[in-house]
């Protein structure tokens, strides 16, 4: 009789261990369940929240070309101060005529911020090429070489240059374009540029879009582009970027207070000060902190309402920051403008000026 009790008890000991086993089963695998749920509807906000931003962004750039509202115009600011309305579209963050949600970030580049590989010609990309790996002849010449031999529509192969024998041993095999860049990436396609623009981020320098003209606007700049410029140095770059935010540059007599006259003489040629009609829209949601799966809508909701001190910015000086980025054409102010490209991980430029304090402006605070 006892023996019988004691198989009872194994069994049913051994009948809890099993139920215990499979309730944790169960329990754990219902968390997982509603994370994957959460983390779901949060992929889903997040989505959400990119698109409101993309279409208030889009219409800012349409409400920016119309003429500005009764009671808003600059009559009462002296021309010389005047801000062009269009010099906006700079990178820095902007606040939108349309609500965006609280946790997005929206910045417009003008695409006259940058180089348009499509109208380099042969002396100016020499000037691009001797700022990245000096004048030695020697260097720059098979660079050019492959450069025309990119660009040409024939196959014959310069003395130093590369046609379509030579890209078919590299792997993978390709063919040069024999025409005019369509992409900026398309530059490292070319034999030895890889190697002179190592380390430079080329989407925030080069463009394939804009006016036809291989000069930039210094008020629409990114770093990148300013510092490829001959003659340009860190801290000129710096002064125009910080300078603009307060003034405008109208002509080439701004420089002179903080550019020596041998640097500008090169620098000149360089610079525009016109706008375009191509656009670049990057849209970063930031993230929230300390966010729970197992907290409730209601818990949310409140979490949402308390101060700002639980979104985290990126930071401004942060390199390769990532934001969902659409190029874009306008087109009048009747219509939406035409999307170009999308890249849902482009590449932010620099934002590392926007941390530096311009000591003439009392009212700016760095990010």
């Amino acid at each position: 009789m006892q023996k019988q009790r004691g198989v009872i008890i194994i069994i049913v000991l051994w009948f809890i261990v099993v139920v215990t086993v499979i309730v944790a089963a169960l329990a754990t695998e219902t968390r997982l369940a509603a994370k994957a749920v959460f983390h779901n509807k949060k992929g889903l906000q997040t989505w959400n929240d990119t698109l409101q931003a993309l279409n208030s962004a889009k219409m800012e750039l349409l409400i920016n070309r119309m003429p500005d509202p009764p009671g808003e115009e600059q009559d009462d600011v002296p021309l010389e101060e005047r801000k062009n309305k269009r010099y906006r579209f700079n990178g820095q963050i902007l606040t939108l005529a349309y609500p965006v949600p609280k946790t997005v970030t929206v910045r417009i580049y003008d695409q006259s911020g940058k180089i348009n590989l499509q109208s380099l010609s042969k002396m100016h990309l020499r000037q691009l090429l001797e700022k990245r790996i000096g004048d030695d002849p020697e260097k720059l010449q098979p660079l050019l070489d492959a450069w025309n031999d990119w660009i040409d529509r024939d196959d014959f192969e310069r003395v130093n240059g590369a046609e379509k024998k030579y890209y078919e041993t590299l792997s993978p095999p390709y063919e040069p374009r024999n025409f005019r860049l369509e992409t900026v990436e398309e530059l490292l396609l070319i034999k030895g540029f890889d190697e002179a623009f190592k380390g430079v981020e080329i989407d925030a320098v080069f463009t394939v879009y804009g006016n036809n003209s291989r000069s930039i606007n210094p008020n629409l700049a990114t770093r990148e582009a300013l510092m490829l410029l001959p003659g340009m140095t860190g801290a000129a770059a710096d002064t125009i970027l910080v300078k603009r935010r307060k003034k405008d540059f109208k002509s080439y007599n701004d420089f002179n207070e903080f550019m020596e006259p041998e640097q500008l003489a090169k620098v000149r040629s360089w610079i525009n000060f016109s706008s375009s009609n191509f656009f670049t829209i990057a849209i970063q949601v930031q993230e929230v902190e300390d966010e729970d799966s197992e907290e409730t809508d209601d818990e949310r909701s409140e979490e949402s309402e308390k101060s700002d001190k639980q979104i985290t910015p990126p930071p401004a000086n942060e390199k390769n920051q990532r934001a969902y980025m659409v190029t874009v054409q306008t087109k009048g102010f009747n219509q939406l403008p035409k999307v170009l490209l999308v890249s849902p991980y482009g590449i932010l430029p620099s934002t590392a000026h926007e941390q530096i304090v311009d000591e003439d402006d009392d009212s700016f605070s760095p990010l």
